[in-house]
């Protein structure tokens, strides 16, 4: 903890502090299963800033009637996406580019972050904390008994779901009864299809966008990403429209399938139900090419300071502290996650190992469920995909959701 003590010590803190020289500020976080990990950080971190004490609020919804109240939490942590990013456009967020993390950043990292837009261009409204990467897990003991190794191309991933189903073993579990755990197969197939950050950065926004005729447009950019969908939905089970999250999980992890498209939060789970149950975890390859293969990450943690705060500099202090390499290192190392920052500490666990050496040279990319606004009701489309099969029926809906949001925004 040498180096976190480090960070703790870099800004000046008082000594022999009482209560009314001592600075509160409150950290805003909607993780519950994280509650006790930042309790333990918040105790080391005010065991080295006695004039600072940290409080921890974990109730998501406090986030928005703070903000309309004037109150909002000093310090904000988010799994970032377009929602995150109309407050950053808003300028509800402080300038974070003169902190040392910065510097510490994978340019990857904040290039996903900066790709929804800034306050202001030379701004930075949140350091990367946590990328969760997902991708396919697959039981390793099946795929030596079938003597299928991972899959590298597309023919391959198709070859190999031939193999397991020839000799009557489901490929892939499928569980759309749970709508948004369809997101995960479509954003491989998008994701390895389709620049999302760019198509994104084309889509109208606004009424006025609207009016410059756009030529962007998922009918046209996405037709290959979603057919791709749909021969993956076809080596599922059969009853995987009646199968939930919870079916998949015990299903999978007894020997039910061969792979479970799913992310880290799946895998102490599976563990659970069968701790002897052997799995990996690889990024699905889009093309017949290796080296375009890329990974599936959500910025799943990130540390943003709230621009009108009157305690900034105590705030600083402590997401100096918390974006310390040993701090961020060990918590992805517990939470089956990677670091975002340069010459990050490999991720050994095997089960998510596989995707490390994309991580390492920045081929990834952002989930794209992380890129439409919550009314939009992407989940639903996504399962009435998956039961009827039309994708012509699915991009008409997705362009006519979107430009419904658009033309109420001014």
């Amino acid at each position: 903890m040498a180096a976190v003590a480090a960070v703790g010590l870099a800004l000046p803190a008082c000594s022999g502090t009482s209560a009314d020289t001592i600075t509160t500020i409150r950290l805003q976080q909607n993780k519950p299963e994280v509650v006790e990990y930042f309790n333990a950080l918040i105790k080391d971190f005010e065991s080295k800033n006695p004039d600072i004490r940290v409080v921890q609020d974990f109730n998501a919804g406090n986030w928005v009637p703070g903000l309309i109240r004037d109150n909002p939490a000093d310090v904000v942590t988010n799994a970032y996406s377009v929602t995150v990013a109309d407050f950053t456009k808003k300028g509800i967020f402080a300038d974070l580019s003169d902190l040392p993390a910065a510097a510490m950043a994978d340019p990857k990292s904040l290039e996903l972050i900066k790709s929804f837009g800034q306050y202001q261009d030379s701004e930075l409204s949140a350091l990367p904390f946590s990328l969760a990467a997902a991708g396919v897990i697959y039981n390793k003991a099946l795929f030596d008994q079938h003597g299928v190794d991972v899959p590298t191309t597309w023919s391959e991933f198709l070859g190999a779901c031939t193999t397991f189903q020839a000799a009557g073993l489901t490929p892939i579990y499928g569980t759309f009864k749970d709508s948004w755990t369809l997101g995960q197969p479509y954003g491989y197939a998008s994701g390895g299809t389709v620049d999302l950050a760019d198509f994104f950065s084309r889509m109208p926004l606004t009424a006025e966008d609207l009016k410059s005729d756009p030529t962007v447009s998922f009918s046209s950019d996405f037709k290959i990403a979603t057919d791709k969908f749909l021969k993956i939905l076809g080596f599922m089970q059969k009853d995987a429209g009646s199968r939930s999250y919870t079916d998949g999980n015990a299903a999978f992890a007894k020997g039910g399938a061969a792979m479970y498209m799913q992310g880290p939060w799946a895998l102490s789970e599976l563990t659970t139900i069968n701790p002897d149950l052997k799995v990996g975890t690889f990024a699905l390859p889009m093309s017949e090419d290796p080296t375009e293969t890329k990974a599936q990450v959500t910025l799943d943690m990130t540390f943003s300071i709230v621009r009108s705060t009157p305690r900034l500099e105590a705030a600083k202090r402590f997401v100096s502290y918390l974006m310390d390499p040993a701090v961020v290192n060990a918590y992805n190392t517990k939470f089956s996650a990677f670091s975002p920052l340069k010459e990050a500490t490999v991720n050994a666990n095997p089960q998510i190992s596989g995707l490390q050496p994309l991580i390492t040279s920045g081929k990834y990319y952002l989930n794209v469920t992380n890129y439409f606004p919550p009314a939009i009701t992407l989940n639903n489309y996504f399962q009435t995909l998956a039961l009827n099969r039309n994708d012509k029926a699915f991009l008409t809906t997705l362009d006519d959701a979107w430009h419904r949001v658009a033309t109420r925004n001014a």
